[in-house]
């Protein structure tokens, strides 16, 4: 999946929303590097004084100014430290619901291409982006702040200095931009090593007898190993060019000591400068040539920053359904289906549907029992998926100009099991506050799992785990069933659900289903025997054609 922004324009998107934080920050570090200066020129104040003739209240107000300096200096870090704190639990806060918004609403056909569990691990990168944006406001930017003060202040002091500002800024514009070539793009490269290694993490934990013999675990080392050395050799790259960065800041850190030191002594010789003033320089530009002993560091921060807004880019990119204003009509009888010339591609991942027309009445019941194994009419049917040609029809209204999140509240999807690490009745609810605990307790009664659930010493408010414990595989699948009947859609859709269950308490869960006070349409795909004698209504697609079961036999 490849990032259809660069770092680059994610920052300054970035820059744009934080904007009134960032202009804060930065008028924070103008007015301390100002203040910053107070010491270098008090230390040039007291030389000259002592030059002239150690007077005792000149330095005794040379001290309070300094002090008073100081203070507000200080005052005003701690009030940045204090804005970069808000503006982190800001990202957090923004990128987490981003993050949960398009992971929830990311279109099916993505999905069939990518594994979205392992890109909702970019999300972790909002912790380096978080600890990236603090260095770069706090510190980064108030190092550059101050140190363009501080060449302003020599520059007035004498024009060779001037020009030792320009050499200066020629050779850090050297390291950044000369020999930081390819530092992003390496850093990435990096990051996706990682991400992989990661990735692999994952599939192992989630298959736990892939390695329970001699060739598997053969194999998931051999893998481990190889991933390894993908990451290795990414890491060696980008260090390769941070580590020159790093060595040419050193060595422009002893040059520009050394020539600062020996011109500056030369001109206090031919009385050009004053030892005040050199010694003002000296403590400058050594508050300047300590951040380039720092300056590897700096620009791996750098890199950090850029590679987390790329991999967090993976979020923001994933493709999202469309959310149109048209609504459905509120109904309280069941839907009507009418679907007409379906079409979808014969892919490895979806069924394959050729000019299909199917019309159901309302709390008509259909059967599919073969053609539909892979789940795409019932998603075309639930708005998941877009048909390459025709068009379904609920109620008269059609679904591509509809509110897809409005629609289905009037129609459920169930296809396996779907728990959240919550209470039995918290995954009744799953956010419908409206539902009476009489409703969930007729709901568990209709799949055969209220006797069960009372039995727990917690009851209804037995906490779950995410794979659904204390309830089995199967129990799982019927409290999932159990959510679906709970909010009493107009339109219910089986997906292979019903050949899951057990089988002595499939024909009491058939008889609520298909009862006739119930107020939903019913369709359900599988190939369970029992199946039949419910549904009036019975086909098969084959070739991407339906064909009628009841006509078939006759």
């Amino acid at each position: 999946m490849a990032s259809s922004q660069s770092p680059l324009q994610r920052l300054r998107d970035l820059v744009i929303v934080e904007r009134d934080d960032v202009n804060t920050l930065i008028i924070y570090g103008v007015a301390v590097g100002l203040m910053s200066l107070a010491t270098p020129i008090a230390v040039q104040a007291l030389v000259n004084n002592i030059a002239f003739g150690a007077l005792l209240q000149p330095l005794f107000v040379l001290t309070i100014v300094l002090l008073f300096l100081m203070a507000i200096a200080n005052g005003i870090s701690a009030l940045q430290f204090y804005v970069v704190e808000m503006l982190q639990r800001r990202l957090f806060v923004r990128h987490f619901g981003m993050a949960a918004q398009q992971l929830g609403s990311t279109l099916f056909h993505f999905r069939d291409k990518h594994h979205l569990p392992e890109l909702a691990n970019r999300y972790f990168d909002v912790v380096t982006l978080q600890k990236a944006a603090s260095t770069a406001l706090l510190d980064t930017i108030g190092y550059v702040l101050q140190s363009v003060i501080g060449m302003l202040l020599l520059a007035f002091y004498h024009p060779l200095l001037l020009a030792f500002d320009i050499f200066m800024i020629a050779m850090v514009l050297f390291i950044l931009f000369v020999l930081g070539k390819n530092g992003v793009k390496t850093a990435i490269e990096q990051s996706q090593a990682k991400y992989q290694a990661v990735a692999w993490l994952e599939t192992i934990a989630d298959r736990p007898l892939l390695t329970r013999n001699a060739s598997g675990e053969r194999y998931v080392i051999e893998h481990s190993e190889q991933l390894a050395a993908n990451y290795l050799n990414a890491s060696e790259q980008h260090f390769k060019v941070l580590n020159r960065q790093n060595i040419a800041a050193l060595s422009l850190h002893a040059v520009s000591n050394t020539l600062l030191l020996g011109m500056g002594g030369w001109m206090v010789i031919d009385r050009q400068l004053s030892l005040g003033q050199l010694i003002a320089a000296e403590l400058v530009v050594g508050a300047m040539l300590y951040g380039l002993t720092r300056l590897g560091k700096t620009l791996d921060n750098v890199y950090q920053l850029m590679t987390s807004l790329d991999k967090i880019g993976y979020l923001q990119d994933l493709p999202q359904e469309a959310d149109n204003e048209t609504r459905i009509i509120a109904e309280t009888d069941a839907c009507r289906v009418d679907i007409h010339h379906l079409n979808m591609a014969r892919l490895p991942s979806q069924d394959h549907l050729d000019a299909i027309d199917l019309h159901l009445a309302p709390r008509e019941h259909l059967l599919i029992y073969t053609g539909a194994e892979r789940g795409t009419l019932l998603d075309c049917l639930f708005g998941l998926r877009t048909p390459l040609k025709g068009h379904i029809e609920i109620d008269g209204h059609d679904l591509r100009n509809v509110n897809l999140h409005q629609l289905r509240d009037h129609i459920a999807l169930v296809r396996d099991a779907e728990i959240v690490e919550s209470s039995v009745i918290g995954n009744l609810e799953l956010g419908a506050a409206d539902l009476s605990i009489q409703q969930c307790r007729q709901a568990l009664a209709a799949v055969d799992l209220l006797d069960f659930v009372l039995s727990l010493p917690d009851g209804m408010n037995t906490m779950l785990s995410v794979h659904g414990a204390p309830f089995s595989k199967e129990q799982t699948l019927r409290l999932t069933l159990a959510r679906a009947l709970c909010h009493r859609p107009r339109l219910l859709l089986l997906d292979r659900v019903l050949d899951c269950i057990d089988q002595r308490t499939l024909p009491g869960i058939l008889d609520y289903l298909t009862d006739e006070q119930v107020p939903w349409t019913l369709i359900i795909v599988g190939q369970e025997p029992t199946l039949a004698p419910h549904c009036r209504r019975q086909i098969k697609i084959k070739d991407g054609r339906v064909i009628d079961m009841r006509e078939a036999e006759q």
